[in-house]
């Protein structure tokens, strides 16, 4: 018997749906930056919605259009985003604290028709409709109904590089989703479900807070929505508004932990606890597993160019410690440089193929490409080795690297061992010029809220008993804050300039 196919519902479709269906049910709480919340039904964010999309199409944008998206987390951005795709847009979204001639050099690229963005002295002209403008004239749009649109791309993904400005993505596929599968199988085996309460911690300006946000407005979630990261009050949030799906990166993890103790959270509706974008040390995957249990904890490996993806249980991690998991729908190589396949155990670097019929981005512009090679196997330069049973274990970033003494040093095993300090809160581990060694290990590292004070002789004789000589810093620089994004990706070339800028004495 054939299968009938599954039919698809556009992102501004849904939302009428839901609206129809739930008109006086809460579809997002703000939790405030000033400690307040603010409750939206599923009718007023759909009026929101059409206001916003009667603005955007007076000035004009028209369906096909990119419009960037430079906003904080708030529910602004979550019905622009909404209005763009209910016009049949795609939407860019961006870090709002960029400067200004970065946000225009990424718009120009994308050729962006407008970008709405935080209210800065530098948004002028016609590229850039800033908050308080679009809010004015948003009180002043027309209340009828705007024509659901399928945008195609739906969006466009900037890459996740610390350096220069970003690469920028898209899948063109229709921008239209099944309802009960809007990610296929993906969504499904991370915990994910129709009609849950989300907790929605991570910039909404990057990719997988952005998609998980949506996703679930799709599938019917009561979002809510912090303004701002606070790791007490994402916690207590939990309890008080009875969440049962959050996605978290390994930072807000750390210091979700450390505020345990003061919070009285039960974690009684929770139902998954999942986390990516970043390596997750073993001492912080376990910890989390003993506060929650294996069954709700999940971890996804993927990336923006969508070659595939791992996921990994936390049943599963027991059995594979610092794995991310087996290819889902997806599968995996790992070869040398000469481009052999690697057997298990050996580092090498990461290939994936996504199985036949499931999209892939493509790079915009003729100035970069996908390492692909002749199996259709893609490369996004993570470094990784496969165990026995096929499991992924990812060992650093390809360029990050550090060579030192003639021995490569993976930066996330010392950052690992690092945040086990008790005395450290944030870490980033580098290589600077050395005329010995080449590169020599150096720690950039933020203090606990009460640390007594850590020097490099500490450092050392914490590092001694976990890491091999090689891989223990050289030199300590001690920082207020590490420059991450919204997101918790760190900067590395920033980190690097202001370690060597603290070593010059300047």
């Amino acid at each position: 018997m054939t299968r009938a196919p599954e039919e698809t519902v556009s992102f501004g479709a849904r939302l009428r749906q839901h609206t129809e269906a739930r008109p006086e049910r809460t579809a997002v709480t703000i939790l405030k930056a000033d400690g307040t919340a603010q409750d939206v039904t599923w009718a007023a964010l759909d009026a929101m919605v059409n206001r916003i999309a009667h603005v955007l199409r007076h000035r004009p944008v028209r369906e096909g259009a990119v419009v960037g998206i430079g906003l904080a987390n708030g529910l602004l951005h979550i019905a622009a985003v909404l209005a763009c795709w209910r016009l049949g847009c795609t939407i860019m979204g961006f870090d709002p604290a960029l400067p200004y001639s970065q946000m225009r050099a990424l718009l120009e690229k994308a050729g962006a028709a407008c970008a709405i963005v935080e209210d800065e002295p530098g948004a002028v002209g016609t590229l850039f409709l800033g908050r308080s403008t679009l809010a004015a004239l948003e009180s002043q749009a027309p209340q009828n109904r705007i024509a659901d649109a399928v945008p195609r791309p739906g969006r466009i993904v900037l890459s996740g590089g610390s350096t220069g400005l970003p690469k920028l993505m898209a899948d063109d596929q229709p921008w239209a989703s099944v309802p009960g599968r809007p990610w296929g199988n993906v969504a499904r085996a991370l915990g994910f479900r129709p009609d849950q309460r989300q907790l929605v911690c991570g910039a909404m300006s990057h990719n997988a807070p952005l998609t998980w946000a949506q996703l679930g407005l799709f599938e019917g979630h009561h979002l809510v929505v912090m303004e701002r990261f606070d790791a007490a009050r994402a916690l207590q949030a939990i309890d008080d508004y009875g969440i049962q799906f959050v996605m978290v990166v390994p930072t807000m993890m750390v210091r979700m932990l450390d505020a345990l103790a003061e919070t009285a959270v039960t974690f009684a509706s929770l139902e998954a606890f999942y986390h990516t974008a970043a390596v997750c040390p073993v001492w912080l995957k376990r910890a989390w597993i003993d506060v929650l249990g294996p069954s709700r904890v999940f971890e996804m490996y993927g990336s923006g160019e969508n070659v595939g993806q791992t996921i990994i249980t936390g049943e599963e991690w027991l059995a594979h410690p610092g794995s991310v998991g087996r290819p889902f729908e997806s599968e995996a190589r790992v070869r040398g440089p000469d481009g052999a396949a690697l057997p298990p155990g050996e580092v090498g670097e990461l290939f994936l193929r996504r199985h036949a019929g499931i999209g892939q981005s493509r790079y915009l512009g003729s100035d970069v490409t996908l390492r692909t090679d002749a199996e259709g196997f893609t490369s996004i330069g993570d470094m990784a080795f496969l165990d026995a049973a096929g499991y992924v274990h990812l060992a650093g970033r390809r360029d990050d690297v550090i060579n030192t003494g003639a021995i490569k040093v993976h930066p996330e095993k010392v950052e690992a061992a690092l945040l086990n300090h008790p005395y450290i809160r944030d870490a980033v581990v580098i290589g600077l010029p050395d005329r010995e060694w080449g590169e020599r290990i150096h720690a950039v590292v933020e203090l606990s809220v009460g640390s007594p004070g850590l020097d490099l002789e500490m450092l050392k004789a914490h590092c001694g008993t976990c890491l091999a000589p090689a891989e223990v810093p050289k030199g300590l620089t001690i920082v207020e804050r590490l420059p991450r994004d919204g997101f918790g990706k760190i900067k590395r070339r920033l980190v690097r300039e202001i370690a060597l800028v603290r070593e010059s004495g300047m």
